[in-house]
């Protein structure tokens, strides 16, 4: 019969790690994949395989924070309670209504949204913080042979908390990930937009999306086209780290709770800010995503 034991030990937590890696390494290797589709039933157009391979790297991130937060919010307190053994049972209920606004929340780092995530928690002598709890469970002095475990856990928790926020923006409006994920909508796109002033000529706006995909979406305000450009290695670079967190959170609980392999050490991942501060320095002043709006009757 299957259980939250058997949930926690066989929970696939490489899943968008391993995977992600096999993305990557087939747009290293496209040459590769351009001579095996030379088929004539099959395409082998060597940027239509790029594109393909960098929608699949960013589908791949979004559902990995979607699977991330979806354990996150699973294991927050309801009515007071926080039930690490019922975790199974609340993912598998449709849980936007509680964790959409959590999500904005935190893409806007919206002060009793952080706060929810400094609450204290309590379980047995002990006392942390919902995030610690989260991701380091039961982690203790008591029970933790981890040298300078304790103080790793403790530096770690303002990185978690702007990783979060970082991967809340990407994933709060879904509209991307929907279009993905829901019959295919969106296409490759190429181009290279200039803007000039009309008085002078002089070149005001320069954007170049030839490496981009586009999708349709039906507004209040009318028909949406939203063209973004692909950062497969930011996509990549992410994935890592927000699998390494549901490693934390599935892993611990595994540990604590099935009390298998006792002897065996766990490895326990712990954040510094330079995580994502060179991947965010890098898209400093870039514009990424393009969006025109056209009235439905035109």
């Amino acid at each position: 019969m299957f259980g939250i034991q058997e949930f926690f030990k066989y929970y696939q937590t490489n899943f968008f790690k391993y995977q992600q890696i096999i993305n990557n390494n087939a747009l290293e290797n496209i040459d590769y994949w351009v001579n095996e589709f030379d088929d004539e039933s099959r395409s082998n157009n060597k940027n239509e395989i790029i594109q393909i391979i960098k929608s699949h790297i960013r589908i791949t991130y979004l559902h990995c924070i979607d699977t991330l937060f979806e354990l996150i919010f699973g294991l927050y307190p309801r009515d007071g309670i926080i039930d690490d053994k019922n975790l199974p049972l609340i993912i598998s209920k449709s849980n936007d209504k509680f964790n959409k606004p959590k999500i904005d929340g935190l893409a806007k780092k919206t002060p009793n949204i952080i706060e929810e995530l400094n609450q204290e928690i309590h379980f047995g002598k002990n006392t942390t913080t919902l995030l610690q709890y989260i991701f380091y469970y039961q982690v203790n002095r008591d029970n933790s042979d981890c040298e300078n475990c304790l103080e790793e856990i403790e530096n770690s928790l303002e990185p978690i908390k702007e990783l979060l926020s970082i991967f809340a923006k990407d994933l709060a409006d879904k509209s991307e990930y929907n279009s993905l994920k829901h019959a295919l909508r969106v296409f490759p796109h190429s181009s290279f937009l200039k803007v000039s002033s009309a008085d002078n000529e002089k070149q005001i706006l320069n954007l170049d999306f030839k490496n981009a995909q586009q999708f349709i979406l039906e507004t209040k305000q009318g028909i949406k086209i939203v063209t973004k450009k692909f950062n497969a290695k930011r996509d990549f670079e992410y994935t890592l780290i927000a699998s390494s967190m549901i490693w934390n959170i599935i892993k611990l609980r595994d540990k604590f709770i099935n009390r298998t392999n006792e002897e065996d050490p766990l490895h326990i991942y712990f954040y510094e800010h330079e995580m994502y501060k060179d991947i965010e320095t890098e898209n400093i002043g870039l514009k990424t995503s393009l969006t025109f709006t056209m009235n439905k009757n035109e």
